[in-house]
């Protein structure tokens, strides 16, 4: 297997969407669920959310779509 390629701005984006919807996903699933949930790992998750979309809205305003 030869060397990787680096990701595009665009495939960079499509990964960070995936990674906020799964993230908020697990949160509203383990906010329905009666099972205890670390609280630390939660926060975690939220900030993890948090940094994936304000990394997305600055990979868009860098590369903005063309109208």
């Amino acid at each position: 297997m030869g060397p990787m390629e680096p990701r595009s701005d665009r495939q960079e984006m499509a990964l960070l969407a995936i990674l906020i919807a799964c993230g908020e996903k697990a949160i509203e699933a383990f906010q329905a669920s009666d099972n205890p949930v670390d609280g630390d790992f939660l926060v975690d998750l939220e900030r993890v959310i948090e940094r994936s979309r304000n990394e997305l809205v600055a990979l868009k305003q860098a590369n903005p779509e063309p109208s």
